[in-house]
């Protein structure tokens, strides 16, 4: 017996809608197993970056960072999701009110690393009672190692607090400046009343270099 190609579809359309009502909308191995889900990564947002963490990885951060545990997602899962998933930050907690998921669950909670104490957090994610995966938040201090100033077109190196004698007349313009965090971009530079420079990262000091002026030659 020949079978159209239209019913053909119909059939492969029953099919799928009996797959799908059996198993959940979950993957099925061979021999009609069913594959549980496991964890393909974590979505998060920093500063309103996004960037996806892989079981087992770190995340770099730095004092002043704000992070949201967007949420975790799934192979093996329908679209990805888990309704019973939390993302747990282990020795973190946030106010009830700054935290809409609940305790042990900061998932979708905006983190401010500036009230982070520790340096290190495990992050544990978890699906019910069974633990799925976890990453870890390592939270750096932002370091100001040297600045580089052109005087009158001259480059001269200036560590953290350190200083440049300047006359009236001098010409001076930053030409670079060396730290931790990865964007120079994203280092803020501000006059230092009383003559200098310092530098931040989201609003928070970490270096400065003094550039008093003195008397005309």
């Amino acid at each position: 017996m020949r079978i159209s190609a239209a019913s053909m579809a119909v059939v492969n359309l029953i099919a799928t809608f009996f797959l799908v009502s059996v198993t959940g909308g979950n993957a099925l191995a061979a021999g009609g197993k069913r594959l549980r889900p496991t964890l393909a990564h974590v979505l998060v947002s920093i500063n309103g970056e996004k960037t996806a963490v892989r079981p087992g990885q770190d995340l770099d951060l730095y004092r002043g960072d704000d992070v949201v545990l967007e949420r975790a997602v799934f192979h093996n899962a329908p679209g990805g999701s888990l309704a019973n998933a939390a993302i747990d930050v282990e020795e973190f907690e946030l106010a009830p009110e700054n935290n809409p998921a609940g305790p042990r669950n900061e998932a979708g909670a905006v983190i401010h690393t500036s009230a982070m104490l520790k340096k290190n957090y495990r992050v544990v994610i978890r699906a019910g009672d069974r633990v799925m995966g976890n990453i870890k938040l390592v939270v750096a201090e932002p370091r100001f190692d040297y600045a580089v100033m052109l005087v009158n077109g001259s480059p001269v190196t200036v560590l953290p607090g350190g200083r440049i004698k300047l006359r009236p007349d001098d010409q001076i313009r930053l030409e670079s400046i060396r730290s931790n965090i990865p964007d120079p971009a994203k280092v803020e530079v501000e006059p230092l009343p009383g003559g200098g420079i310092r530098f931040k990262y989201r609003n928070r000091v970490f270096g400065q270099i003094h550039l008093p002026v003195g008397k005309p030659r």
